[in-house]
């Protein structure tokens, strides 16, 4: 559930993105997840999906290494860009988010999606592919 008010505009770096609609301080809780409304799946159940399937969950969620599962948020935090450079958010190991820095409002949040992803700090691109696929299952 996302916590700050926001938008959904064009980013300058990928699509849409999610930009606050407020002033955030450093520190405040921007995003934790709904135990009844995301939805949480382990590294077998994610192999019982078919392709089409993976593909999705990976385009909308993504794995998080301390977690060990596949994490599908129902809300639009799924809009969440990764910059290294300009990532102004974190994520724990509860995949609780908070500023990492104060943000002005209309600014877009990004996150380094090093700090998730499980595959040698390297983060799933948009696109999709079976070759990324395999590499999760190993």
């Amino acid at each position: 559930m996302i916590h700050i008010q926001y938008k959904i505009k064009e980013s300058k770096i990928h699509g849409i993105g999610l930009f606050t609609d407020q002033n955030i301080k450093k520190g405040d809780l921007i995003y934790s997840p709904s135990p009844l409304l995301d939805v949480d799946i382990n590294q077998k159940q994610f192999e019982k999906l078919n392709l089409s399937e993976q593909k999705e969950v990976m385009y909308y969620g993504y794995f998080h290494k301390k977690t060990k599962k596949w994490h599908v948020a129902f809300d639009m935090i799924r809009v969440l860009n990764h910059s290294k450079e300009n990532s102004n958010v974190t994520q724990d190991k509860d995949m609780i988010m908070t500023a990492k820095e104060d943000i002005n409002s209309e600014e877009e949040l990004f996150q380094d999606y090093e700090e998730i992803y499980p595959i040698d700090g390297k983060h799933f691109s948009r696109i999709i592919n079976q070759k990324q696929i395999k590499i999760i299952k190993k």
